[in-house]
């Protein structure tokens, strides 16, 4: 396994915060889970859900068939282009189902012998509609997937305080604003 200390951090961390979220899970029914939001029409805490484990997907199965030994990227990663799972946005056990998944995704890419230096190409909607494309790494991608999910944490903390629920004080917080409050 080639891989570097700041890699096996975004890993641990990014388990960790999917753990968390799986957790949180576990008070919230099906009905509020798929119940629409007033303050964010079409909004649903199932939707998020589905929303976050889609880039983490993406990312991860790009990068499961990555030929170390290649010249050219790891792998294409398209974020415009995602298969929404109805199954991992309608049931709670549907979203830690795909929760664990991705978790056992993540543990058989961690293990693969991933170059550090080891770029990917990664694809987007630009505002317009325009495809961007752009050469990033695994480690920015990871990077970027977990601050993702950071920020949508919060939006399903709002949709469950919305419905009455009251999720953990961190679990809406990025730790770069938890470890500055301390």
């Amino acid at each position: 396994m080639s891989t570097t200390p700041a890699r096996e951090q975004l890993f641990d961390s990014a388990a960790s915060y999917l753990r968390h979220l799986g957790g949180v899970l576990d008070g919230v029914g099906d009905d509020k889970y798929t119940q629409e939001s007033h303050a964010l029409p079409g909004s649903t805490i199932g939707k998020h859900v589905r929303h976050v484990l889609d880039h983490f997907s993406l990312l991860l199965a790009a990068l499961e068939g990555a030929d170390p030994q290649q010249t050219g990227p790891l792998g294409v990663v398209d974020y415009a282009h995602r298969e929404r799972s109805p199954a991992t946005e309608s049931t709670v056990a549907g979203g830690r189902a795909a929760i664990e998944r991705v978790i056992a995704d993540m543990a058989r890419v961690r293990a693969l012998p991933l170059p550090p230096g080891g770029w990917i190409c990664v694809c987007d909607t630009l505002p317009g509609g325009a495809e961007g494309r752009y050469e990033s790494s695994v480690d920015r991608e990871l990077w970027f997937c977990l601050h993702h999910m950071v920020h949508h944490n919060a939006i399903i903390a709002g949709l469950m305080h919305e419905l009455g629920l009251d999720p953990p004080t961190e679990f809406a917080y990025a730790p770069s604003t938890i470890k500055h409050s301390s």
